[in-house]
């Protein structure tokens, strides 16, 4: 039955003497055409919302992917797309859509664990291009959205500290005769601070083996032939610091009042920039000078991050929804001028 002809059937009702009955029948006929109605007119797909979180990051960095989805529990499938010229559209030449993984709204990659309509997805980006790219949630029973990402590829902030046999309380400082660490502070890149975050065939995560081979310390002035080792420890915990250290390191051939440099090096683990830092300490005397530090990319200078910009789908919170609500004004219309007459 479409709409032309419920209307005309309750207009006829309303013309009805008025009786309990027919009363009844007028409401019981009302309520059984805005349950049609709702069910028939308004549209299956909620999906309404993808959103980033950051919308800039460094090549390498996690993004959290928040989507909602039609259905509660359905399965959606995120893809992105290098948009090299930078309009908001896949119209470039050589550019194709790469899946990034499937999510199921309270199930798998789904970091928030419950059906209810909405999915969070974290995404460990690959080595990416620097520039603009669009992330697209495809959902079977709605709209595919897009939204922008903005990708720069900068160097790792790294700020080491030579610690004595005390901890904290020795920075500085190293004492003959006794081991000594280094501890070097990273921001800039998250690999080290996530390491599963869902993995998938098309979202490895992060390899840890990896990530520790993309940083050495210098240790030259203990050996001379320690150019080159890498960390002890790589802390990955999500919610603290992220850093990397070297432990146990002998310091008895060190002079009285030596002062001692440690370089410390790492590498953007999705990228080709890397980040020097030295830092230094005092023989048998703490010594307090700033860590140095140098930056070198492949072409030699390091790029600067940018703002991006997030598009979604917007309108009405509940599609379809003024229909029903325009019948049943007109249902009422009815009832009055039944009883005018």
């Amino acid at each position: 039955m479409n709409l032309p002809i419920m209307v005309e059937k309750l207009l006829e009702v309303s013309r009805m003497p008025r009786s309990p009955n027919k009363m009844t029948l007028l409401l019981l006929s009302s309520i059984t055409v805005l349950l049609i109605l709702s069910a028939v007119v308004t549209p299956t797909s909620a999906t309404t919302v993808i959103q980033l979180q950051p919308t800039t990051v460094t090549s390498g960095d996690r993004v959290l992917v928040l989507a909602n989805v039609a259905r509660n529990g359905s399965t959606a499938t995120l893809y992105y797309y290098y948009d090299a010229n930078k309009n908001g559209l896949a119209d470039d030449a050589g550019s194709s859509w790469i899946k990034i993984a499937n999510v199921t709204d309270g199930g798998a990659n789904d970091a928030d664990n419950h059906t209810n309509g909405f999915t969070q997805f974290s995404w460990m980006t690959p080595q990416l291009l620097p520039g603009q790219y669009i992330v697209k949630i495809v959902d079977p029973n709605g709209p595919n959205l897009t939204t922008v990402l903005t990708v720069t590829n900068a160097p790792l902030n790294i700020v080491p500290a030579v610690y004595g046999a005390q901890g904290t309380s020795s920075k500085g400082l190293v004492n003959t005769g006794n081991a000594f660490s280094v501890i070097a502070m990273v921001t800039g890149n998250c690999r080290l601070c996530h390491q599963t975050d869902f993995p998938t065939a098309q979202n490895p995560g992060v390899n840890i083996t990896r990530v520790e081979s993309l940083f050495s310390a210098n240790l030259s002035q203990i050996n001379p032939s320690d150019t080159s080792v890498q960390p002890t420890i790589v802390n990955h915990a999500t919610g603290t610091e992220a850093y990397v250290a070297w432990t146990g390191i002998a310091s008895k051939t060190l002079a009285n009042n030596q002062t001692l440099s440690v370089t410390v090096t790492g590498t953007n683990p999705a990228g080709n920039l890397t980040t020097q830092a030295t830092a230094y300490a005092g023989v048998n005397k703490a010594v307090n000078i700033a860590p140095t530090s140098t930056n070198q990319g492949a072409n030699g200078t390091a790029q600067s991050s940018a703002t991006a910009q997030s598009s979604g789908s917007s309108g009405n919170p509940l599609p379809g929804f003024e229909i029903p609500v325009a019948l049943a004004g007109l249902i009422v219309v009815a009832y009055l001028l039944g009883r005018k007459r």
